[in-house]
């Protein structure tokens, strides 16, 4: 919110300094606390990332060994028995 100043009171610090709002949580940060969100918000995202790519790969080495499971070969049986019904349809 703006004071009487014209500046707004960085949530960090809880100033009254020239701020910038945070385009993704719309919270106003003063420079000196911008980089440190910024920086907070890179990390969270890389956390995300290797969460992903540890997802991936699990499942990945759970696709490969498709053989062990037998409910994962009774759907890509389905999958490719619709594949085939699909294409004579067509």
């Amino acid at each position: 919110m703006a004071t009487a100043t014209g500046k707004t009171k960085c949530i960090k610090c809880g100033k009254d300094k020239a701020t910038s709002k945070c385009s993704g949580c719309a919270q106003e940060f003063c420079y000196n606390h911008l980089g440190e969100h910024r920086q907070e918000l890179n990390k969270q995202l890389d956390d995300i990332e290797g969460n992903r790519d540890v997802f991936r790969e699990t499942l990945n080495q759970h696709t490969n060994q498709s053989e062990k499971y037998p409910l994962i070969q009774e759907i890509n049986q389905w999958e490719q028995d619709s594949i085939q019904k699909i294409k004579q349809t067509a």
